[in-house]
């Protein structure tokens, strides 16, 4: 299955084309780039959790050659690699395949939609009481009496939502003494740089209702649908205030019912300085979970409301901003969730700041092309009921089996 995710990968997504564009600073190296790159590509696409555990399959004799090359890299080049690599390549890369897959329609929709919409949320990828570097972030998790100091990083993360498969666009980090507005504020003005057309519509949690970061996002054309939850806010008042003289629509889901209200053209968001439209959702459903062996069944409440502004005074359906309200959470669970969990996005490879971010540039596009490969490559009567972490294994046995030259066309 190794050599076929290698051909659709090179055939299909100009792989290895964008492979040649990955530089280091590495002056006269004895490991070509392109070795690294795939090392740590195929890292991930095989869920190994260490750059320890890929120099133990490196050292084998015969098993990664066909995949890196004739010349394999150590833990030790890897990391220096990784530390010395240009993070706009990789960037490139995955906005290439991005671009790449909306032209092929290999995006398929979770709802019907017209507009593409894009999610930002922070996220902690690295947390320690002893390992540091210069760019750590630092916070007291102790007393004032006794303080102990824990270091971590966090990134800015822009993901494309309301689509599957997942597929994360950029990220950025948060550096000590910035506010997680500020970082995505950079993300996205390199972003629209690069892509400017590629997203409509920016969903995100309470926390970037700022007027500072609004105005700038308007200002690059995006819409946004930002949760709003302060109830001291004037604009959480005034919306409160009007859903009571305002009719509402009920409408039916699977297991319960929602009640929406929509009230427009709110001028409480003085800051902001144009109007603004509220959008509330109430819920009420059964959710059946199991507990203690048992399944129970419990009726369960939920409050939403979205504050939704556009650059030129769009008014897109009620039920279309609920489903870009609740497609935020697509980040939580299919991004940061299904990464963590199974892909090892909280594992520190290599405590240096740019060999962080790179390994987990890397890390993004591996997710997407497999789930690519699995979701359209593969026959559905072959891949019926195994899960994508069987899938994965799959591809590892393709590097023990080997028994050709080289996986690639154009071989490194």
């Amino acid at each position: 299955m190794l050599a076929r995710f290698a051909r659709y990968a090179e055939r299909r997504w100009n792989f290895m084309d964008m492979v040649e564009n990955v530089r280091d600073s590495r002056h006269n190296p004895t490991v070509p780039t392109s070795a690294v790159f795939l090392s740590v590509f195929g890292m991930h696409t095989v869920r190994h959790g260490s750059i320890n555990a890929l120099e133990q399959q490196l050292q084998i004799p015969g098993r990664w050659e066909p995949w890196v090359g004739p010349i394999k890299p150590s833990a030790d080049t890897v990391a220096y690699s990784m530390e010395r690599c240009d993070p706009e390549p990789l960037r490139m890369i995955l906005a290439n395949a991005a671009q790449l897959a909306k032209r092929k329609k290999a995006f398929r929709r979770l709802y019907p939609d017209n507009y593409w919409v894009g999610a930002i949320d922070g996220i902690e990828t690295y947390k320690s009481k002893k390992g540091c570097c210069s760019t750590c972030c630092e916070r007291n998790v102790g007393t004032e009496e006794e303080p102990i100091i824990e270091y971590y990083h966090r990134e800015v993360v822009l993901q494309i939502v309301g689509v599957t498969p997942a597929c994360i666009l950029d990220e950025e980090p948060i550096l000590s003494g910035e506010t997680e507005t500020t970082a995505a504020l950079r993300l996205l003005e390199r972003f629209h740089r690069r892509m400017p057309r590629f997203l409509d519509v920016l969903t995100m949690d309470a926390f970037y209702l700022q007027a500072p970061f609004a105005k700038s996002a308007l200002d690059l054309g995006y819409g946004l649908v930002t949760i709003l939850k302060q109830e001291n806010r004037d604009l959480y008042k005034d919306a409160d205030g009007l859903f009571s003289m305002t009719p509402s629509e009920t409408m039916s889901m699977v297991n319960g019912t929602a009640e929406v209200w929509d009230v427009k053209d709110l001028t409480s968001w003085s800051q902001l300085g144009r109007p603004i439209r509220v959008v509330r959702e109430l819920k009420k459903f059964i959710k059946r979970e199991r507990i203690a062996k048992k399944w129970v069944e419990r009726e369960v409440t939920e409050d939403w409301r979205w504050a939704v502004v556009f650059p030129d005074a769009q008014q897109p359906p009620t039920d279309l901003i609920r489903c870009w309200g609740h497609a935020r959470w697509d980040e939580e669970t299919r991004g940061f969730g299904e990464l963590t969990k199974h892909w090892h996005l909280d594992h520190c490879y290599h405590h240096h700041p740019v060999a962080m971010m790179a390994i987990r540039l890397i890390l993004y596009l591996a997710l997407f092309l497999t789930t690519l490969f699995f979701q359209r490559n593969l026959k559905p009567a072959f891949s019926a009921g195994k899960t994508r972490l069987h899938l994965a294994g799959l591809l590892a046995d393709g590097f023990v089996r080997g028994g050709v030259s080289s996986f690639w066309e154009n071989p490194p």
